[in-house]
């Protein structure tokens, strides 16, 4: 997530996007030229070997392009889950939104942050829902949440740290501890810049003066 540049809504992704269209073309050429009568074990085996670096390569760009205006892959999907709430989400949508093979791993972590989320059933299919819509306010504050957060740099950090406990503020302490850097501020401005609805007590006076909230889980 490139949250130094402030540039989002001007990034241009026309590289990664040429990149998913060609694999997931290839890989649809591929499949096409594949016989449909008297397909040998072979050559099935060098259809599906020369498939499946095609999907790796889409996968790759998928995951740039959700590096670069989200951040990590649990951020993101921690983020659909919440724009999602209650709804039974496939695990080929969740490893669409990760763009990780760990996509499960993720989900792990957010349970031990304190998240519900439940697998409606078993076996590879199942699909997962988030039960709740946030966080209780004692678990989005705790010292707990605020070690879980990880991240490349401050702006990351900050952005999973607000998505976890929105709609509860954050006070300048918790901000300046998830961020790793006395700056923060400025990379809230960023983060703002970016598109990204962070409101202060200047935006809402219920808003403790000095503290910040994510108001709007979409940016």
């Amino acid at each position: 997530m490139a949250t130094s540049s402030g540039n989002y809504g001007r990034h241009l992704h026309s590289k990664q996007l040429e990149t998913l269209e060609r694999s997931l073309k290839d890989a649809l050429a591929i499949v096409q030229a594949t016989p449909r009568e008297n397909l040998r074990p072979q050559d099935w085996l060098e259809t599906a070997a020369q498939v499946g670096t095609h999907l790796a390569e889409s996968r790759d760009a998928l995951a740039e392009v959700r590096q670069d205006i989200i951040g990590g892959a649990r951020t993101a999907l921690l983020l659909y889950f919440r724009s999602h709430p209650g709804e039974a989400l496939s695990p080929h949508q969740l490893e669409g939104v990760a763009a990780i093979r760990a996509w499960a791993r993720r989900i792990r972590e957010l349970r031990e942050v304190g998240w519900g989320i439940d697998t409606l059933g078993s076996g590879a299919g199942a699909p997962y829902r988030l039960t709740a819509p946030h966080l209780d306010e004692s678990v989005a504050s705790s010292e707990e949440t605020i070690e879980s957060i990880g991240g490349t740099n401050p702006g990351e950090r900050l952005i999973e740290y607000l998505i976890h406990i929105s709609p509860w503020p954050a006070s300048p302490q918790q901000l300046e501890r998830v961020a790793k850097t006395p700056t923060w501020r400025q990379e809230i401005r960023e983060l703002v810049d970016q598109g990204w609805l962070i409101q202060s007590h200047d935006d809402d006076s219920e808003i403790p003066p000095g503290h910040y909230r994510l108001a709007n889980l979409e940016a």
